[in-house]
């Protein structure tokens, strides 16, 4: 936040004393509007061009944070899918894959989350999550209730790894489209600054005050769009709370008596 702020005030800074500088050694030109509506047209243009890169890269990653939280919350549902299937799995191996099953969206909000900000994922989660896999897979294809179990259980975990994988994958950043609207975003936002600027834009106080003021707006936008770059960091990152409420509906499910 506080490093936003001084991005954000060294532009406007940066803008009125160019702005006095630059206006002051162009003064003479100032006078010369024979080609007013060619500098008109072309900032017009570049204007048109910021917001159609912002578009873009707002629509990108707006929905890469959706499919992030979906994802996440799908994830959670399916570990609960299997959590009720081992109603059916005899012992001792169901007091271990419901043990698993509790540990793993622990892992992942206490341990894997907080690296996923990083772009790097958590090596325990990973091990249990096979350690269920190989516990679910050593189970007995009989009789027909115990194989029903095991068999919709196995598709659920099949489910829940290659949504971890997207989560991992999202935890990466943009994509090349992503990162060139970003460029784009940030290279449209200088221009509008700049232009202005080389063009002759006069040292009068209204215009400095205008300039810093988009400056000022610009700056932030660009702030904000690279505190975007990643679903699970910055201001509106992805939380864990599909896990975190995943360990307290697993406590709820009735346990089973033993068979």
């Amino acid at each position: 936040m506080w490093s936003a702020l001084v991005i954000v005030l060294a532009s406007v800074v940066v803008t009125a004393v160019a702005c006095l500088l630059f206006g002051a050694s162009r003064a003479h030109d100032q006078a010369d509007d024979k080609d007013a509506d060619s500098r008109g047209f072309l900032g017009a243009v570049i204007s048109g061009l910021f917001i159609v890169a912002l578009a873009f890269y707002m629509v990108i990653v707006w929905e890469e944070g959706g499919a992030a939280e979906d994802n996440a919350s799908r994830e959670a549902a399916a570990v609960a899918d299997v959590y009720w299937q081992t109603a059916a799995m005899p012992q001792p191996q169901r007091d271990h894959i419901r043990s698993l099953l509790t540990e793993y969206p622990k892992l992942v909000a206490d341990k894997e989350w907080p690296l996923l900000a990083i772009g790097e994922s958590d090596a325990s989660t990973g091990v249990a999550l096979n350690a269920l896999h190989a516990e679910i897979v050593s189970l007995p294809a009989t009789p027909d209730e115990v194989k029903s179990a095991r068999e919709r259980s196995l598709q659920a975990l099949r489910e829940v790894t290659d949504l971890r994988r997207d989560r991992l994958d999202s935890a990466g950043g943009l994509d090349n489209t992503g990162k060139i609207m970003l460029f784009g975003t940030i290279a449209g936002a200088v221009a509008m600054i700049v232009f202005p600027l080389l063009i002759g834009f006069t040292s009068r106080k209204r215009h400095i005050l205008q300039m810093s003021l988009t400056a000022a707006l610009l700056s932030f936008v660009c702030v904000l769009c690279v505190g975007m770059t990643q679903p699970f960091d910055g201001w509106f990152r992805v939380e864990p709370e599909s896990f975190t409420s995943l360990t307290e509906e697993l406590a709820g499910i009735p346990v089973e008596e033993n068979r």
